[in-house]
């Protein structure tokens, strides 16, 4: 069965000149001038070039006008045009006039038409146009008749109001926080400003609450609140907005809109001239923009190329066996390794019992705080682990391929086996996934005679991602992203928009809305309208395996997700940030070819192919010495050569930093002088060889370069969505509960060598809890590793008593075990307990008794030292607890835990497991012990239940593992497996009367 179908359409992108132009560009014949006249005679190059850059574009104006340029300057002038030529013939990636795209389609045979009719889309840039909002928000008159909203980033801490996201600062990339003082009249304004309201009403509504206030002042404070982005106006263009200066001159009264109807007459102007003839009328907006704001900001282009283009359907299969390859390559892990950490830790405050509103989470006071690697996060930044069993056969894969002597690495069936990872079975509902199509003609791939090269993009997990800023020039595109985002996911879609930390990346941010609700984060939006989902609406959960987001208004489970590329930790408000990840991690990842360590070790890295797809292209890293601007000419080009020479890089190449790449021919002089530049600036820079192997772009797409992107579709149903309503009580705002020392609780954490923490507590913890006086009333123990190994020792009692009794027994005990070399220290520490996650305050007090409880039947099993191994005896505790946490249900819990990943260690004790389990070679020491915990776990369980219906004993089963095992994902999974085993086989033959 095939794990992917590829949808019914492609974005296609097309460099906007053939290969062949790259001839042009090899040799400035010793008359920079006339090079430059050369390169830019095409109007369209000419007019690329401009649009893309004015200051070229002005040296460009006095070359060909004849005046005189300086040399230096006409130098860099030659480099700067020879890379924009390059990029136009070698580069697909859309950017102003330089490349263009179309919308591409699968047949039984290839149809491809390639006109030279192509149409330009054409909008302000979006830092100039928010520039212009801002001073059209300045002017009172104006603002008096556009409806205002409260900034739902806007925060309370005591008497300030914070806005610790502020991205509107055209001038400057980084977010800022806003801190106010939270006034009488302040707290009414954005009460009052909940919902959209004329900014002329909520001034006289305020009036009226602050009869002694001038008017004048009051509308000075509200004009205060909207220059600090406390209020947004509804002048700032949506995301979703595919007339921009529409939207804003529709808001306006006429007199304030007549400078920006003159760029509009320009920008139609403009994007009416045919691409290569529209510098007149370029010039022409250029000069309306500058009149109206006088900064330079390039209104911002996009071309949609004149092409009708349907492929074999064999491509599309090649692509759906290029996303199968890559789903075993990649590890079966959701979400990053901090966020993974972040999920551990809401376990451990929340448990499953609980959706914690999204405000409260983040808030570092009242919740969790950010996650690691988080702008404002205290957290340490956290990195995945690196593979390094798959390192090892890289280089054995890499070396092998050095000693045959062979330019690439062929994965047979034996290789890929050995790079794949454990398959989980999953697979992402969609997958975007960008190649180029190798070809000599249409007729090549008619006989299935092409390649797929992987390119060098991201692979989002949703549709459109890719496409989305381009969308509005594509309807084929943005209707099939709006049906597969309504059917290709189990969780309701919401569509994540905000305003950018840098404005101008708003440019590539602009999509259209094709999810049914959207979640604006920091912008002007009706919290009224059933379509919008706001912060407020939103709450945190987890099932254990995963968090998620859920909306208790709407009773489902959220996907909030975005429909662009723009990296969201340098782009977005963190809350919008964190959203999208949660709802990430919930799908797998499919990632692209890695080489691993490998990459940042060997200087040539060789084509890795599985039949007709190329993984990756082969790879050099230039030779540190080649970077020295210093050197002479003729001794960098004697050191050049004789690299080239050694590792054989081809004529051909791509000179490639990051996502950034231009194709290069490494003998023409033009192009060593731009490679030597570039080494300078970009000293990681790497040499890649053309997709292929040999030759710039394509014969089927007329010798262009050109990159297909195709979004795959699962064929698998989705995984299940969290279904509403869910009847997990939402947690309140308040403060956590602390026990500081000196209080009811003394809580110690006794730092000792992981490895001893057992033989601690069986043969050394019970001398002190023997010797513990009456009041004591409760205590417990969990085995703990952050930020070093240690034991958490915790005792509940009279505060006097606690300080005067049982600390100086805690001090004898532990300074005893430091002194005979067992452990390393001793510290008292403030005790939070994890209310949410046991079941709220009500339950808090049986929780803890449990806890004592199954601390005391531990350390009694620890003390037998039991032939058994230690995943058969955890699971049997965890069967006897869920059993007495729900006498009627409980084995069709456990039935029902755990995972077929680790089946295995059931199946390798089956036998033993389901004697011990079932009772009939069960020792009866431990039988005491468990009926001695039973009446705690009881009342436990009955008391939770009655609270929340669902409640579950996850959390105890976790916490029972720790302290009997210690910390092991792999070990307490095998013990549920083991437990779950166990029943259902118990279950079967009282089944069948064995």
């Amino acid at each position: 069965m095939e794990q992917f179908g590829a949808a019914g359409h492609a974005l296609l992108r097309i460099a906007t000149l053939p290969a062949g132009r790259v001839a042009a560009t090899r040799d400035d014949g010793g008359d920079p001038a006339a090079h430059l006249r050369a390169l830019t005679a095409d109007p369209m190059v000419r007019e690329a070039i401009t649009v893309s850059s004015p200051a070229l574009a002005h040296v460009l104006d006095a070359v060909h006008d004849g005046r005189p340029v300086e040399e230096r300057r006409l130098r860099r002038a030659v480099r700067s045009t020879t890379r924009y030529v390059l990029r136009m013939a070698t580069r697909p990636t859309p950017f102003g006039l330089m490349a263009g795209v179309a919308a591409a389609g699968f047949d039984d045979a290839a149809k491809i038409r390639l006109g030279d009719r192509p149409a330009k889309g054409v909008r302000p840039d979006a830092g100039w146009l928010l520039a212009v909002v801002r001073d059209l928000e300045g002017d009172p008159a104006v603002l008096r008749t556009l409806r205002v909203v409260r900034n739902d980033l806007c925060a309370v801490r005591g008497d300030r109001l914070v806005l610790a996201h502020l991205p509107r600062n055209v001038d400057s990339s980084a977010a800022r926080e806003l801190s106010i003082r939270m006034t009488p009249l302040v707290g009414v304004a954005l009460a009052g400003a909940d919902r959209p309201v004329r900014f002329a009403d909520l001034a006289a509504s305020l009036a009226e609450a602050f009869p002694g206030a001038a008017a004048a002042k009051i509308e000075n404070v509200l004009a205060q609140l909207v220059e600090r982005s406390v209020l947004l106006t509804e002048l700032v263009p949506p995301d979703d907005a595919a007339d921009p200066l529409a939207h804003v001159i529709g808001l306006l009264p006429p007199d304030a809109a007549a400078g920006l109807r003159e760029v509009a007459a320009a920008v139609d102007a403009y994007a009416a001239a045919p691409a290569g003839g529209g510098l007149p009328a370029w010039r022409e907006l250029t000069a309306a923009t500058s009149r109206l704001r006088a900064e330079h900001r390039s209104p911002h282009v996009d071309l949609r190329c004149d092409a009708d283009v349907r492929l074999p359907d064999a491509v599309a299969a090649e692509f759906a066996a290029l996303g199968a390859l890559l789903a075993r390559l990649t590890p079966p892990g959701t979400g990053t390794a901090a966020l993974r950490a972040y999920h551990d830790e809401f376990l451990e405050r929340y448990g499953t019992a609980r959706l914690v509103p999204v405000r409260e989470l983040l808030d570092p006071e009242l919740g969790l705080g950010l996650p690691a690697g988080y702008q404002g996060s205290e957290r340490p930044e956290v990195d995945d682990e690196p593979d390094r069993f798959r390192d090892r056969v890289l280089g054995e894969l890499v070396q092998g391929a050095l000693l045959d002597g062979a330019r690439e690495i062929e994965l047979d069936d034996t290789a890929v086996d050995r790079l794949a990872h454990r398959d989980d079975g999953r697979l992402p509902p969609v997958v975007e996934i960008g190649a180029h199509l190798i070809a000599a003609s249409t007729e090549a791939l008619d006989a299935g005679d092409f390649r797929l090269v992987l390119a060098n993009m991201p692979m989002p997990r949703r549709a459109g991602a890719l496409s989305g800023r381009v969308a509005y020039l594509l309807d084929d595109l943005r209707d099939q992203a709006a049906a597969l985002w309504r059917e290709a996911a189990a969780a309701v879609p919401a569509q994540v928009t905000f305003e950018t930390n840098w404005s101008r990346n708003a440019n590539v941010a602009r999509a259209p809305i094709v999810a049914a609700h959207r979640l604006p984060v920091g912008g002007f939006a009706d919290r009224g309208d059933p379509a919008v989902l706001s912060l407020d609406d939103l709450t945190i959960g987890s099932t254990g395996d995963r968090m998620f987001v859920y909306a208790p208004r709407i009773g489902a489970e959220v996907a909030p997700a975005v429909l662009h590329m723009l990296v969201l930790r340098y782009n977005s408000p963190a809350p919008a940030r964190f959203l999208c990840e949660v709802a990430s991690a919930a799908r797998r990842a499919i990632h692209p070819w890695d080489w691993g360590s490998v990459a940042a070790t060997l200087p040539y890295l060789p084509r890795v192919r599985r039949g007709r797809l190329v993984l990756s292209p082969a790879s050099w890293r230039i030779a540190a010495e080649l970077n020295d601007l210093e050197l002479p000419q003729d001794t960098w080009n004697r050191l050049f050569d004789r690299w080239r020479e050694r590792w054989g890089v081809p004529r051909e190449a791509y000179l490639t930093s990051g996502d950034n790449r231009v194709g290069l021919d490494l003998d023409a002089p033009v192009h060593r002088e731009l490679l030597r530049h570039e080494l300078a600036r970009r000293p990681g820079s790497l040499l890649v060889e053309p997709p292929g192997g040999a030759g710039f772009g394509t014969g089927w797409l007329d010798g262009r370069a050109g990159e297909l992107v195709v979004t795959l579709r699962s064929a698998q149903p989705p995984a299940p969505a969290v279904r509403g309503p869910v009847r997990l009580p939402v947690r309140t705002r308040a403060r956590a509960v602390r026990h500081h020392p000196g209080g009811e609780w003394l809580f110690a954490k006794l730092y000792a060598a992981a490895g001893r923490q057992t033989e601690l507590l069986r043969d050394r913890l019970p001398v002190l809890t023997d010797a513990l006086p009456e009041c004591v009333d409760r205590w417990f123990f969990i085995r703990y590793f952050d930020p070093a190994p240690h034991l958490r020792l915790r005792f509940h009692g009279d505060p006097a008593r606690l300080a005067a009794e049982v600390l100086p027994l805690v001090h004898d005990w532990s300074a005893d075990l430091c002194r005979a070399g067992l452990a390393r220290a001793m510290l008292l520490d403030a005790y939070e307990p994890e209310v949410d996650r046991y079941g709220g305050p009500a339950a808090l007090e049986a929780a803890e008794r449990v806890f004592h409880a199954d601390s005391v039947a531990v350390l009694a099993q620890l003390r037998l030292r039991l032939d058994l191994p230690t995943g058969l005896l955890a699971a049997a505790n965890h069967v006897d607890l869920v059993r007495a946490f729900d006498p009627e249900h409980g084995d069709d819990w456990t039935a029902a835990r755990g995972s077929a990943e680790h089946h295995a260690a059931f199946q390798a004790i089956r036998r033993t497991a389901i004697g011990f389990i079932g009772g009939a070679d069960l020792d009866p020491r431990v039988a005491e012990i468990w009926r001695a915990r039973r009446p705690a776990v009881a009342r436990y369980g009955e008391l939770v239940r009655a609270l929340s219906r669902g409640a579950s004993p996850a959390a105890l089963l976790h916490m029972h593992h720790n302290r009997l095992v210690g910390v092991s994902e792999s070990s307490e999974g095998a013990s549920y497996a083991i437990a779950r085993g166990a029943v259902r086989a118990l279950r079967d033959r009282a089944r069948h009367g064995r």
